[in-house]
């Protein structure tokens, strides 16, 4: 059983999620609200809970601002925002969960799933958050920075690093400048729709790759990339494919 707080200026919508936590989310035995952003970090010290379902924007202190406040951090942090697709870019390559407001019960339920499957990654909620704060001062999202969570830690890398990337069961793994390798504790689902803004093609179920690093596609359907490796193209992703490379 796990203890929440909710922080949130706005009493209707932090009234709203409660409800919607006792009604969908029985795991989460306690539920405190907090709707004054400058109350908020002496209520985590008190309270200790394990999930802080945080607002982003509020009057007097924002959401990176209380964190700021708050020297341990043993919780999760689920950030709930309404506003800013950059904002969410920001977070989402962060790997910080998130919920759009209005909260779809759904969306809450897998977020709390996603909490209770991986308690051991509340260790690199610093660096993640630091990566949010430098991918929000970026001058555009091309220059955000990817958390790649893997069984050693979470690591960073700009998309341009990233070459190309493969599906290994629920796992994926990473091809980098250089010649090096990362298997991230995510499915390639997880990259696919944050990557392919960022030039990135899905070829396959199993493939994705980096347009900076293709030189063409072969006569058997296959792209070839600039280390001379091969990558399959699915039937019915080939036209999509051809599409996106001219």
């Amino acid at each position: 059983m796990f203890k929440a707080l909710i922080i949130d200026d706005e009493p209707r919508a932090s009234g709203i999620l409660q409800l919607m936590i006792e009604r969908f989310v029985p795991e989460i035995e306690r539920i405190w609200v907090c709707n004054d952003a400058r109350e908020a970090a002496p209520m985590i010290h008190d309270l200790k809970p394990d999930l802080v379902f945080l607002d982003i924007r509020m009057p007097h202190l924002n959401g990176f601002d209380v964190l700021d406040q708050i020297r341990f951090r043993h919780f999760k942090v689920i950030f709930t925002t309404a506003y800013g697709e950059y904002t969410l870019q920001a977070i989402r390559f962060s790997a910080f969960d998130y919920l759009l407001k209005p909260i779809d019960p759904r969306e809450l339920i897998a977020t709390v799933e996603r909490y209770r499957a991986s308690l051991d990654d509340l260790a690199f909620q610093p660096e993640q958050l630091r990566n949010v704060l430098n991918n929000l001062q970026a001058e555009s999202p091309d220059q955000f920075r990817l958390a790649i969570p893997t069984k050693d830690g979470v690591h960073f890398f700009q998309p341009a690093e990233i070459v190309r990337l493969e599906a290994l069961g629920s796992y994926t793994q990473l091809y980098l400048t250089g010649g090096q390798r990362f298997m991230a504790s995510k499915g390639l689902g997880e990259y696919a729709e944050l990557l392919q803004e960022h030039g990135f093609v899905r070829t396959h179920k199993s493939h994705m790759v980096n347009r900076l690093f293709v030189s063409f596609i072969d006569h058997d359907g296959f792209v070839v990339l600039q280390d001379n490796s091969r990558i399959e193209v699915s039937r019915r992703r080939k036209e999509d494919v051809l599409r996106a490379m001219k």
